[in-house]
C-alpha cells in the first residue's frame, strides 16, 4: 500500500476567483489537498483542525487581516513552525510590516501559478514516497 500521506494547504482568502484558482490548482497536485477559509478569525480553528502543513494568507481579509492571522500563528507553540505564504495584491505596500516580522515568503497578486505552486512544494516539499 503506498498510500501517500497529502499535505494540507489552508487558503485564508476572501476573494472567490483566487480562493478558487488556488484551491484546485493545489489540489490537482497528487501530493497537496486544500481548504479555503474566506474569513481571518476562522482560519487558525481550521488550521489547527485540519493539521495544515502549509497557509497561503491573503492580507486583506474579514475578521483577522492576514498580519493579525500570522502573530496569532507565530505566538501559538503547536503551529508556530508552520510555514505561512503570504500572497496579496497590495504586498508593495506592507514591505514595512513583511519585514518588521521576518516575513520573506510573499507572492505579488496578479502571479503565475506554477511560480506559486513551486514556492508551495518549497515551504512544504511532498513527502518521499513510503515514509508515515
Amino acid at each position: 500500500m503506498d498510500d501517500v500521506k497529502k499535505k494540507v494547504v489552508v487558503i485564508g482568502e476572501d476573494d472567490e476567483p483566487i480562493a478558487t484558482l488556488l484551491r484546485d490548482a493545489i489540489n490537482d497536485e497528487p501530493a497537496y489537498q486544500s481548504v479555503v477559509v474566506s474569513d481571518g478569525a476562522l482560519v487558525l480553528g481550521t488550521v489547527r483542525q485540519v493539521h495544515a502543513d502549509l497557509l497561503i494568507l491573503d492580507i486583506m481579509m474579514p475578521g483577522l487581516n492576514g498580519f493579525e492571522v500570522f502573530d496569532r500563528v507565530r505566538a501559538d507553540n503547536d503551529i508556530r513552525e508552520m510555514p505561512v505564504l503570504f500572497v496579496s495584491a497590495a504586498a508593495g505596500q506592507f514591505e514595512k510590516e513583511f519585514s518588521e516580522r521576518g516575513i520573506k515568503d510573499v507572492v505579488a497578486k496578479p502571479f503565475d501559478l506554477n511560480d506559486l505552486l513551486d514556492r508551495v512544494r518549497v515551504l512544504c516539499p511532498p513527502d518521499a514516497g513510503g515514509s508515515s
